[in-house]
């Protein structure tokens, strides 16, 4: 291993850190299954929104 591979792999890990962290982020007040409704309203042919009954 080079010398210089431990500190690539420490830049990589902190390279992206202003991004990956968003701190001012809220949580939406709709519930699981409105979304799911919603969604599946929008886009009724989605693989997410499809019933099969056996």
């Amino acid at each position: 291993m080079k010398l210089s591979t431990p500190f690539n792999m420490i830049k990589n890990a902190l390279s992206d850190i202003r991004t990956m962290h968003d701190f001012s982020y809220t949580v939406p007040n709709e519930t699981r299954e409105e979304f799911w409704d919603k969604e599946c309203i929008s886009h009724p042919t989605a693989s997410t929104c499809k019933v099969y009954e056996g």
